[in-house]
């Protein structure tokens, strides 16, 4: 079984998850840019409204897309933490997701 770990800023291990399922979060376009932009937020955290306003799109129905589908997913993965209360996501670091991230990017441009 192949398992990636999920780390605290600090380095320490938070979670582990299966390779397999990280592939399948980055398989969403949307996923792969709500999480490269909370990859650059400073101290991995960040508020709901600037990340609504950093994720290009046109569609209308995005803040419900991303209250209902795409935080929870990646908050039952580990790779984030939601508080609904402040409105706050924070990140957590997987070296994995970086480097696939990496990766796209290098074969897109």
């Amino acid at each position: 079984m192949c398992e990636c770990q999920i780390r605290y800023s600090d380095g320490a291990i938070r979670c582990t998850c299966k390779v397999d399922e990280i592939l399948s979060l980055l398989a969403d376009s949307r996923r792969r840019s709500v999480i490269a932009v909370l990859e650059s937020a400073s101290g991995n955290w960040m508020d709901r409204e600037t990340l609504l306003d950093s994720v290009p799109t046109t569609d209308d129905d995005w803040a419900l897309e991303l209250a209902h589908v795409h935080l929870p997913l990646l908050e039952d993965h580990g790779l984030v933490e939601y508080d609904a209360r402040t409105e706050t996501i924070r990140y957590y670091e997987c070296e994995l997701v970086s480097s696939v991230l990496g990766l796209i990017e290098q074969t897109t441009v």
